[in-house]
């Protein structure tokens, strides 16, 4: 295993990371933008990153396939990682530890079938969210960089990286230049998909929930079986191809089967999930309150802003009277959710080991 060397140089060179490829947003959200427990990768590192990743109380880490291997090998300490999203960097941090190792690749991001494990892994300290749009980038650069997207992990061009610190005096006061509010932060990225596309993610929220069920031991069911988000269908993590109806009356199954997602134990419906935007909110109530007899716990999830009127259809009928079974989650909450429970995962794969 390889293990980073420290750098002695003084200068920093900046690293380009996309991570606007859908299939890598689960990854991202849950070894970059919450970080990861020592005890996942502490049995994968070397004694010098031991030494060194045990101190922090969270670690947050990215890696590579193994084709981009020589670009990873020209990081060093302190080098700066800009992470791309659809048009703009929307992350940023600095080289703290790097090591190549596949068995650590693959206790944080195993592979679907058929791809190959990222192998060249690397840790990040003083990590910030930040808004740099590659127009920008372009134009620092006198026109270097006019692609539309970052398509692969690259090193920034020595003469870019100077024209930056030219403009800005440093790399801090650059990051610094280009930082947003932590009501930007909060929004979360279902929330901007929302904003672009409410199909996309009404099918990433759908995916998210149905993964969810899964790892807390519930069987999934979702209509939407060949809809597809992050690059996999929704069958793959819906465990029901037909919706249980033993506990379902006739009457009401042609609202239930419509639901965007059901959990089920034992053929009983326990949590049902309405993925809503503000137009079809009150379809979403009218959906979820046929199962209210089943005693199922019914959530909306949706843009934060639909909160207020949220609470305004609940206080109508046939609603009110149901209004302790209702529950609003809001997308943020819902990505919070989903990553501490992947977390969880890992921490019992490694204490189950």
């Amino acid at each position: 295993m390889l293990a980073m060397a420290k750098n002695k140089k003084n200068d920093v060179r900046v690293f380009l990371a996309p991570r606007s490829n859908e299939t890598s947003y689960k990854n991202f959200l849950s070894t970059i933008e919450n970080g990861v427990d020592y005890a996942i990768v502490e049995p994968h590192l070397a004694d010098d990153g031991k030494k060194l990743l045990s101190k922090e109380d969270k670690l947050f880490v990215w890696g590579n396939k193994e084709t981009k291997k020589a670009s990873w090998d020209k990081m060093e300490e302190d080098d700066v990682v800009l992470f791309y999203k659809k048009g703009a960097f929307v992350y940023a941090g600095q080289l703290l530890f790097k090591q190549h190792s596949k068995s650590l690749g693959l206790s944080l991001w195993p592979p679907k079938k058929g791809e190959k494990p990222w192998t060249c892994i690397f840790f990040l300290k003083n990590l910030q969210p930040i808004h740099f749009p590659i127009q920008d980038l372009n134009e620092i650069s006198g026109g270097e960089y006019s692609m539309g997207m970052v398509q692969g992990f690259m090193p920034l061009k020595d003469s870019v990286t100077e024209k930056i610190l030219h403009k800005f005096g440093s790399t801090e006061d650059f990051l610094k230049f280009y930082a947003v509010t932590s009501e930007q932060v909060e929004r979360g990225e279902l929330e901007e998909a929302s904003n672009i596309s409410e199909d996309n993610a009404h099918r990433e929220a759908q995916m998210l929930l149905l993964k969810i069920g899964m790892m807390l031991g519930y069987e999934t069911y979702s209509p939407d079986r060949k809809q597809e988000a992050y690059g996999e269908s929704l069958g793959s993590y819906s465990s029901l191809r037909e919706l249980p109806q033993r506990y379902i009356g006739k009457e009401i199954l042609t609202f239930v089967r419509k639901i965007d997602v059901l959990w089920f134990k034992d053929e009983i419906p326990r949590f049902a999930f309405e993925v809503e935007n503000t137009t079809g909110l009150r379809s979403g109530f009218q959906r979820l309150v046929q199962l209210q007899p089943l005693q199922t716990r019914l959530f909306i999830v949706a843009k934060d802003s639909d909160k207020e009127l949220y609470y305004s259809i609940l206080e109508t009928d046939p609603y009110y009277k149901n209004r302790p079974s209702f529950r609003f989650k809001s997308y943020k909450d819902l990505e919070k959710f989903f990553t501490e429970i992947d977390r969880s995962e890992k921490i019992k794969k490694v204490f189950l080991e």
